[in-house]
């Protein structure tokens, strides 16, 4: 992704909750990219992610047809997403909807049990535009 489509994750080692940032063009690419059977995505490292505790390095992702939601977990400085065609897509509709019509201070929390395209084990994610 260039420049103009840049993303971030910040996290929370204490609450688990996750903060994935980016400008109207890097969301919405990201959930065109989410409509794919698989891939990674590299993201911007912040040098300061407060009130968040460090920043992760990429994102993969992967179809599951035998899982029907979406699963969405930090494991070392990666954030995996996992989950059935049907859930990935909404996941994208999500994020294309938020990039497209959301205000530049508004935010969207995606979680269980807010979302039931989300699977329980997930940590919650805040979606907002990049400062």
């Amino acid at each position: 992704m260039g420049a103009d489509v840049m993303l971030q994750v910040l996290y929370s080692g204490k609450t688990r909750e996750l903060e994935l940032s980016g400008t109207r063009q890097g969301l919405t690419a990201f959930g065109q990219l989410l409509r794919g059977k698989a891939g990674t995505c590299d993201l911007s490292e912040s040098q300061h992610p407060y009130p968040y505790d460090g920043s992760l390095t990429r994102i993969v992702f992967a179809e599951d047809p035998e899982q029907a939601s979406v699963s969405i977990v930090t494991e070392a400085q990666t954030l995996r997403i996992r989950g059935g065609r049907e859930a990935l897509d909404v996941l994208a509709d999500n994020l294309a909807g938020f990039a497209s019509e959301a205000d530049a201070s508004h935010h969207r929390h995606i979680d269980y049990p807010t979302y039931d395209y989300i699977s329980p084990e997930s940590d919650p994610l805040v979606i907002v535009f990049m400062k």
